[in-house]
């Protein structure tokens, strides 16, 4: 019996020997870890932690003589572990250890699990927010976790400039957005994109990428699935195919698929109707796919060819009129009004010195008797009909050159920002559209740009706006076929009524290039009627920039002029027969000023001097001289002569 207590002793001894806690070492405040026991006999018992975030008692089951309990600890410091048992308690300590913040380093941003590579450049950041940090180079911020292996990628639509928390970004022009970014559009430069480039290369994020990301890669290396995505998020964006786009990266696009003709026709045709399907109105746009036409016809494409064709018909009211005549108009009517004018002065001008010499001579009778010198004007010898037709001349030559010029403005506004991003729901456009005068045009457009930011304001600028077609269709049925009547080959407003669409599909009606020309000429004519001198100076004539000041003063000058014979009694006076004839030789249409054909040979001797310094010949030239000829030579003044 006294050989049993000892045995006893060694057993228990020999089980509480083997009792023990297994406590985490190294463990980092906020990541997770464990705690277990091993020798331990089943069952349940409290586990009482105690540490700088307070105390708690957890219970832990004990099966097969192990227990593990996972947790997750925020506060750094020791910890000190009680477990509770049958035979006593087991205790010990353990440091929990603060978090190493990330940091970036040239090879990358280190985290708590290890580095996560990034090419080298001027990242921002890192920014921490909860189990998450990011960092951000240019256009890409990449997001991490802190616990675990996992990076997200979020493409802003402008260059970071700084991560705040939220997580949100300040962007490039003072606009902040939250991370992840809300699918607004590019609002980014050329310079970005190049910037981005090499990130994409190094990091490969996973795709589908923003429309924008594309432009940043060659458009040759773009592939089918590549270029769909591209489409749908721009559609998604707010980029409407009525919009013109003259960013770079379509423009490179379009190179790309003309250089490709030869090479890959299969890439140079999905390129082209990559363009035709999402952004069909760029610079030189209808030149670009009349020639993609012609050559993958020429390659036996003959249906691509047909679906060009036919979706630039189609998209043709989109465009702006041509007004490529203005420039041969403007050229035959100041033409025809110069040598009108340098003819009745020549004509006139032996009566007029004869009339003058008593009061001073032609220039000294603004000094001696300046009011009696208006009087003898050179157009106040001419008859009525031929001072009306100078005015009528000076007119329309006055409006050629003021339409040359506002057509020149409107469509230069139309390629430039903001309007040539494809799409009108940017701050920019917003505020674009604020600064128009105020019409009723430029309230639909309005409303038109804040139809995402803000509803209920553009309904009602939709509805106090010029019944436009896309502004009556975002307004309702009633509505719509108002829309409908002033625009049935309209596709979104045909889409919404059910009576099919057109090649670029449904969509929210939007307001056409033509729309935004017709709101931008009407805006510039009204700038230029309130403020004429300053209107006029900002015109993009061809003229040297410090001249334009006196051509305005001249211009005002003859139609005070022009106003002023136009009242004038007329002054009797004729020249010589022989000096007559001669100067009536010179001008085609001398003869028959106060009628129509001597207009007409006029107007055709002006436009053959137009077409023979074009290089198209001097066929009109001759015909105007020829017939001016016979009708000099068949007339009462020959004779006389």
């Amino acid at each position: 019996m006294r050989s049993f207590w000892p045995l006893l002793l060694l057993l228990a001894l020999g089980v509480g020997l083997g009792q023990r806690l297994v406590l985490p070492e190294g463990a980092v405040a906020g990541g997770p870890l464990t705690l277990s026991g091993e020798g331990l006999p089943d069952g349940r018992y409290p586990l009482a932690l105690e540490g700088p975030g307070g105390s708690r008692v957890e219970e832990v089951e004990v099966q097969g003589g192990r227990f593990a309990l996972p947790l997750t600890l925020e506060a750094p410091g020791e910890y000190r572990v009680r477990l509770n048992l049958p035979s006593g308690a087991l205790e010990g300590r353990f440091l929990l250890l603060a978090p190493t913040p990330p940091e970036l380093t040239p090879e990358g941003l280190k985290l708590p699990w290890g580095l996560l590579p990034l090419p080298q450049g001027p990242w921002v950041g890192p920014l921490v927010e909860g189990d998450r940090v990011y960092v951000a180079q240019g256009l890409l911020v990449v997001e991490a976790g802190l616990k675990e292996e996992a990076v997200r990628y979020h493409f802003a639509p402008a260059k970071v400039l700084a991560l705040r928390p939220g997580p949100e970004a300040l962007l490039e022009g003072e606009r902040v957005l939250p991370i992840p970014f809300p699918p607004v559009p590019f609002q980014g430069k050329e310079e970005d994109l190049e910037a981005l480039r090499p990130l994409l290369l190094a990091l490969n994020p996973p795709r589908p990428w923003p429309y924008f990301a594309y432009w940043a890669l060659p458009p040759e290396a773009l592939s089918e699935e590549d270029l769909a995505a591209y489409g749908q998020d721009l559609r998604a964006r707010g980029h409407r195919p009525e919009l013109p786009f003259g960013q770079e990266g379509v423009l490179r696009m379009a190179e790309a698929a003309r250089a490709l003709l030869g090479e890959d026709p299969a890439r140079a045709k999905a390129l082209t109707l990559a363009l035709l399907r999402y952004t069909p109105l760029f610079p030189g746009s209808e030149a670009f796919f009349q020639e993609m036409a012609e050559a993958l016809e020429a390659q036996g494409e003959v249906a691509t060819a047909l679906r060009l064709r036919e979706a630039l018909a189609l998209s043709a009211p989109w465009r702006p009129p041509d007004l490529g005549f203005l420039a041969p108009a403007f050229f035959v009517l100041g033409t025809a009004y110069l040598a009108l004018f340098l003819y009745l002065f020549l004509f006139y001008l032996p009566a007029q010195l004869k009339d003058l010499r008593p009061i001073g001579g032609y220039l000294g009778g603004f000094f001696r008797h300046p009011l009696l010198r208006l009087r003898h004007l050179h157009l106040a010898y001419a008859g009525l009909g031929e001072r009306l037709l100078a005015l009528l001349l000076f007119l329309a030559t006055l409006a050629a050159l003021l339409l040359y010029g506002l057509d020149a403005k409107a469509r230069a506004a139309l390629w430039a920002p903001p309007l040539d991003q494809g799409t009108l729901f940017t701050p920019a456009a917003q505020a674009w559209a604020r600064s128009l005068p105020p019409t009723p045009g430029a309230k639909a457009l309005q409303g038109y740009t804040l139809l995402r930011d803000n509803p209920t304001q553009a309904r009602a600028l939709l509805r106090e706006g010029a019944p436009l077609p896309f502004a009556l269709a975002l307004l309702g049925e009633k509505e719509l076929v108002l829309a409908y009547e002033k625009a049935p080959w309209s596709g979104p407003v045909r889409s919404l009524l059910g009576l099919g669409t057109d090649p670029w599909g449904p969509r929210e009606p939007a307001p056409t290039l033509r729309t935004l020309y017709t709101l931008l000429l009407e805006a510039e004519a009204r700038r230029l009627a309130e403020d004429p001198w300053r209107g006029f100076s900002q015109l993009p004539l061809p003229l040297p920039e410090g001249y334009r000041a006196w051509t305005f003063a001249a211009l005002l000058l003859l139609a005070l002029y022009h106003l002023l014979t136009l009242f004038l009694p007329r002054r009797q006076g004729q020249p010589s027969p022989a000096y007559a004839l001669f100067l009536r030789l010179l001008l085609p249409g001398s003869l028959g000023l106060g009628g129509g054909l001597g207009v007409v040979l006029l107007l055709l001797a002006a436009y053959g001097l137009w077409a023979l310094l074009q290089d198209q010949g001097y066929l009109y030239l001759a015909a105007a001289y020829g017939l001016h000829l016979l009708l000099v030579l068949s007339s009462r003044a020959w004779r006389r002569a």
